[in-house]
């Protein structure tokens, strides 16, 4: 026998099922059209359509078996950006792609600072904060800090956005709505700059095209030169922080 299944039905449609020795979480989906796979760090996902079998469901995956079979090669190859679930004295962590030992200084002081020097994140706390609120916070305003700057640097061609904003997010690195405010991942805080700036000009460029139209793309290039090294990152070590987000 090639294959054996073995499913167990979870909340909100959500099935476990293992083929070739390979586990995969299985949702049905009103919204989806057809059968999709997505492989993030450590799972395998198919999205199916209501009524779909698991026969036709198995002959979909085994079809792609090869191409799981090397992502999750690949994931397990590559060094991740560290994203702790919390933060302690001593915590490693990436900050805009760079690495960094988080190191607590409590003072009687009711301000919180935080200083990055030589591969050091020093957070100077009054007493009995909380390291990982305050580290969460912080993050947040450095992001948000670099986007907006971002922003600023492109508002000479016309591409004013209404409002910007962080969101968590497990499937959109960024999104533009009909108002002209856009919607930036806080994940995105761990990745480099230069993808930090990709997406950030991607949203940009929805102000003018709404779609992902050959304009549209025209313009990002035309901004930000070869963007597939961007797309590339935030499709496989970028992975890893979706697959973080709460």
């Amino acid at each position: 026998m090639d294959h054996v299944y073995c499913a167990i039905m979870f909340p909100s449609r959500f099935w476990r099922i293992m083929i070739r020795g390979i586990p995969y979480t299985l949702r049905y989906s009103r919204r989806a059209k057809r059968l999709s796979l997505q492989v993030v760090p450590g799972e395998v996902r198919v999205t199916a359509p209501p009524g779909a079998s698991i026969s036709v469901i198995d002959k979909f995956v085994r079809s792609r078996t090869r191409w799981v079979t090397e992502k999750l090669a690949y994931f397990a190859s590559v060094v991740p950006p560290f994203i702790p679930s919390g933060f302690i004295h001593g915590s490693e962590v990436t900050v805009l792609g760079r690495k960094t030992i988080l190191q607590l200084s409590e003072n009687a002081s009711e301000v919180e600072r935080f200083i990055e020097r030589n591969g050091i994140l020093y957070a100077y706390l009054p007493r009995g904060s909380d390291l990982t609120l305050a580290v969460a916070k912080w993050l947040d305003e450095l992001l948000l800090s670099h986007v907006k700057g971002i922003a600023g640097k492109y508002s000479h061609l016309g591409l004013v956005p209404s409002g910007i904003r962080l969101r968590t997010a497990r499937t959109r690195w960024g999104s533009c709505s009909p108002q002209g405010k856009i919607m930036i991942n806080r994940m995105l805080v761990h990745a480099p700059m230069i993808v930090v700036e990709y997406v950030v000009v991607h949203e940009l460029v929805h102000l003018r095209h709404r779609n992902h139209s050959k304009k549209f793309w025209k313009t990002v290039k035309s901004i930000q030169g070869d963007v597939k090294p961007h797309k590339q990152w935030l499709r496989l070590q970028g992975a890893y922080l979706l697959n973080r987000t709460p």
